[in-house]
């Protein structure tokens, strides 16, 4: 396998390591991007607008879904836990099945391939328990072996899902129970064992698994027909699915690398359903006889990185300045096209441990007071910036005008991707975003000393010293109650300018049910393809 990930690695020079685990963290949104224009829309709550799928009737079986989805071109994989484009999320969440599932309503946990998934009295061990009987694609019965192999080969391939808990899962602490269950022996107590595994490239597969398209058996909903990188992937019903069995006969998962050419397929009738709209398509779709859209209200952020270890973010005062320098609402308007909500410096507001009392509003005055105090009354600085993900150049943009109030000059610096990407995390300052992870999932991937998107060098002791603590908290609400103490040092003294909680417009025909908002930030509830039919 090390050489399989160093052949990948080559043929992705340009991304490098921390870019194939970003898209996969982060929904992979890096080539279906586009700008948004001006449009309406933006309600705190989720609207479907003209509801898909009403047509008459209700579930039924048989058909082919097509799903216009962003591509990877050429270079697309069948590597569950390799993923850059959206198409490889698709695939990897409809081709294996993860241990656990959020609810898309309100991202909470429930076991999935996990029957349980369950703690000793100090969270020292978890013991995991397969469900009985439940087979991957070639009718092999999927057991402890092969989750005792797929943790470690997320270890030995440096995934996504390793980079959550390479501090306290040892892969080498792991024993097989049964031939249904295993113990993981930690390395130290973690209370959040359970939320990594509902992750996006979080999937089981068996113990001699082997990506290439002609030998690749997975264990979710689908099973492979075809596979055609770069143009289209051909899924067919598992019907020895452990779970509810998809409603639809196949799926069609077609690649575009543009957002013109995805949302002409969909007033077309090339394809069913089409992912992330842009803004400046919405009302053309909503108002298209046969077509709908849905409007996930998601706790997905957009923001700003300011490192605290390089001047002149390295003083408190600069980076609480800048907080006070942003209108989030017009950023939100401007850059989403009102497709979401103004956020306060904090991830994801749809966690149940979201400190919702902590605001922040637009502040010149207190914001030039700041810069005077720090000797920074005539701040110039550059902010890095590519076209990623829907409306982060706008936002920059924005951003950079709401700045020369408080007498800051932001010079934009927009590059391509693989430049952007090839110096990720060193920028001073620079454009980010995240989906609607876990609070201590996210405090894990970007605000500790040891997070691999430390994209801050954010290093604080009082907050450390608390994760460590909340980690080996096994009591629900003491867990929340030290993230809100976290918020709160975040809040004051980190180096994130979220600015907005994002929301995702999806184009589905009136003819397709089953797809319904999700919270987490993904297009077309989380790629579940699963609960779609024809109506």
């Amino acid at each position: 396998m090390a050489d399989e990930r160093a052949a990948r690695g080559r043929e992705w020079t340009e991304w490098g390591r921390r870019d194939l685990i970003k898209a996969a963290l982060a929904g992979g949104a890096l080539l279906a991007t586009g700008g948004l224009a001006a449009a309406c829309g933006g309600d705190d709550e989720p609207s479907t607008g003209t509801t898909p799928g009403t047509s008459g009737g209700g579930p039924s079986r048989g058909g082919t879904l097509r799903v216009g989805i962003g591509g990877g071109g050429p270079q697309e994989s069948l590597d569950p836990y390799l993923v850059l484009a959206n198409s490889d999320l698709a695939r990897s969440l409809n081709l294996t099945a993860t241990l656990m599932s959020r609810d898309p309503a309100t991202l909470a946990l429930s076991p999935s391939l996990a029957e349980s998934i369950e703690p000793n009295a100090d969270g020292t061990e978890w013991t995991v328990r397969l469900v009985q009987g439940a087979e991957f694609h070639n009718g092999k019965t999927i057991g402890a072996d092969d989750l005792i192999f797929s943790v470690q080969r997320h270890f030995e391939l440096n995934s996504s899902i390793k980079a959550m808990v390479d501090g306290y899962i040892d892969p080498a602490g792991l024993k097989k129970a049964d031939d249904r269950t295993v113990t993981f022996r930690l390395l130290s107590p973690s209370a959040v064992f359970r939320e990594p595994w509902a992750m996006i490239a979080s999937g089981i597969v068996p113990a001699d698994f082997n990506p290439a398209p002609d030998k690749f058996v997975g264990s979710g909903p689908f099973k492979l027909k075809s596979f055609t990188p770069g143009e289209q992937t051909v899924m067919q019903r598992f019907e020895n699915y452990f779970g509810q069995a998809p409603y639809v006969d196949e799926c069609i998962l077609v690649s575009f690398n543009d957002d013109a050419s995805r949302v002409n397929a969909l007033l077309g009738n090339q394809v069913d359903v089409a992912e992330a709209l842009p803004g400046s398509q919405v009302e053309l779709v909503r108002g298209t006889s046969g077509l709908g859209v849905i409007e996930s209200a998601s706790g997905a952020t957009r923001f700003f990185t300011m490192r605290c270890d390089q001047a002149p973010f390295d003083d408190v005062r600069v980076r609480q300045a800048m907080r006070l320098i942003a209108n989030r609402a017009e950023l939100v308007a401007q850059s989403l096209a009102g497709f979401g909500r103004p956020a306060s410096d904090l991830f994801n507001d749809f966690d149940r441990c979201y400190a919702s009392d902590l605001v922040r509003e637009q502040d010149i005055e207190g914001a030039k007071k700041l810069l005077a105090e720090a000797g920074q009354s005539d701040l110039t600085v550059e902010l890095a910036v590519a076209p990623y993900i829907n409306g982060i150049v706008e936002a920059s943009t924005v951003f950079a005008e709401q700045a020369k109030a408080a007498g800051v000059t932001v010079k934009l610096n927009q590059l391509d991707l693989g430049a952007f990407f090839a110096e990720y995390g060193s920028w001073a300052f620079a454009s980010d975003f995240f989906n609607a992870n876990d609070y201590f999932v996210q405090v894990a991937l970007n605000q500790l000393p040891t997070s691999i998107f430390n994209t801050t060098g954010f290093d604080d002791a009082e907050y450390n010293e608390l994760y460590a603590k909340a980690l080996a908290e096994l009591d629900d609400a003491k867990r929340c109650d030290i993230a809100k103490q976290m918020q709160k040092i975040e809040f004051e003294r980190g180096g994130n300018l979220v600015y907005a909680f994002a929301s995702v417009v999806d184009g589905i025909s009136s003819k397709v049910g089953g797809f319904v908002p999700d919270r987490y930030g993904l297009p077309l509830s989380s790629y579940n393809f699963a609960r779609a039919y024809f109506v």
